[in-house]
């Protein structure tokens, strides 16, 4: 008797996980219904339509570059001594030849001087034998000893002039000092770097232009640029020198440009966008990038046919800004959607917005 129920027990069990099986898969049956494309064909998502045609497009390349001044140079001491005066210090506009720094110069002035009496007089010994030999009453050995002696001299003297010239720093020209690396009463040795001396006006841009774009590229030909810390102004710089050999590190060729920069609204190392044209297109197919979806490595689009969004895959030949280029997968006539399509499925019904769709 006690084996009778628990074979009903059992089976009592047994049935009860088998409605429950059955259950499950209706259950899964059902929601599987919910998705397929009858709810599709009840909701059409709304989307947005353009034309796909061909059109002529300028293909520009733009590229960040760096502000960077026209001539950068360290001026140093060409005698060692100590620093007695400093006339110019870091940010001040100088002008051609102007003073900036002042080294001890007592010992090369004192050689000048005697110098130049030894120059006086033998200026006046070769004054008397040239009256003499007017005369022929010295011989010509003579008298050229004397005019050796007066040249000699005179040589000694100028070099003596350049050494108490060479105790100053001047300005090799009109610019601005960027550094300043030596104080009053300090000992400078023979070359020692005393400042940085740059122009600004012109400045120089530089930029590294990729081998694929160098040949859009050539001296004497015109680039222009953006600098977003001065606002939105565009500026134009001339090519200046092109890189004949690319860098090793990433194959990009270093493009030189001169701009003016009369009010020095440029400042060197500033960052600025460079534009240039590369080619232009007169057919291609240039659609919205935002239409285009990347998906594992590859680039798709929605078309509009017969009120069903299909996925079409395309390939970019170039992207410009805000758009891109298509080397293939679109034709002019097709409808691209390009509203709307981020949450479409292949095949799904879709419902115009746009009242140009058909344009």
């Amino acid at each position: 008797m006690k084996r009778i129920k628990i074979k009903r027990s059992s089976v009592v069990l047994w049935v009860l996980i088998s409605l429950l099986l059955v259950m499950v898969v209706v259950s899964v049956s059902l929601r599987r219904e919910e998705v397929v494309p009858d709810e599709l064909d009840v909701r059409p998502t709304p989307v947005e339509i353009r034309v796909v045609e061909r059109e002529a497009v300028t293909d520009r390349v733009r590229l960040p570059g760096r502000i960077e001044p026209d001539i950068r140079s360290r001026l140093a001491v060409d005698k060692g001594g100590r620093v007695t005066a400093v006339f110019a210090d870091k940010g001040d506009k100088v002008e051609r030849d102007q003073v900036l720094l002042q080294l001890d110069d007592r010992t090369w002035r004192a050689l000048e001087r005697q110098a130049e009496v030894e120059y006086r007089a033998a200026q006046r010994a070769w004054r008397r034998w040239q009256e003499l030999a007017a005369v022929d009453l010295v011989s010509t050995g003579e008298f050229d000893r004397v005019q050796t002696r007066y040249e000699r001299a005179e040589a000694q003297w100028d070099d003596a002039r350049i050494h108490v010239e060479q105790c100053v720093v001047r300005s090799p020209g009109d610019g601005w000092i960027n550094s300043r690396w030596l104080e009053v009463g300090e000992y400078a040795p023979e070359g020692a770097a005393a400042f940085e001396w740059v122009v600004l006006d012109p400045v120089r841009v530089t930029l590294d232009v990729p081998e694929r774009d160098i040949q859009a590229v050539e001296r004497g030909g015109e680039l222009a640029f953006e600098v977003t810390a001065v606002g939105p102004q565009r500026f134009t710089g001339t090519v200046q020198r092109v890189a004949v050999a690319a860098a090793p590190g990433n194959n990009s060729f270093r493009v030189e440009a001169q701009a003016a920069n009369p009010g020095y609204t440029l400042r060197p190392g500033m960052i600025a966008t460079i534009f240039f044209e590369r080619a232009r297109r007169e057919n291609a197919v240039v659609v919205p990038l935002s239409a285009v979806i990347p998906r594992k490595g590859e680039h798709f689009v929605f078309v509009a046919d017969n009120e069903r969004a299909l996925r079409r895959l395309v390939r970019i030949d170039r992207i410009l800004g805000a758009e891109a280029i298509l080397a293939a997968g679109l034709e002019p006539g097709e409808e691209l959607i390009i509203e709307g399509h981020r949450e479409l499925l292949d095949g799904e019904r879709i419902e115009r917005v746009n009242a140009d769709a058909g344009s």
